[in-house]
């Protein structure tokens, strides 16, 4: 019984760690939403507010 209960969470757990590994869609954009110089996300195609121009493309 003990075994199996083993078994089980070692199963849970090596299937949390394939879901750890995806990459979920949408993850490049939030990426590319960053300021290249200070590293906070913007909202809009405004500068940010650290003074940089041009932080992402399009």
């Amino acid at each position: 019984m003990l075994v199996k209960a083993v078994t089980f969470f070692l199963i849970a757990i090596a299937v949390l760690a394939m879901f750890g590994r995806l990459r979920f869609p949408g993850q490049a954009r939030l990426k590319a939403a960053k300021c290249a110089k200070c590293g906070r996300y913007n909202i809009g195609k405004g500068p940010c507010s650290c003074g940089q121009i041009g932080h992402r493309k399009g």
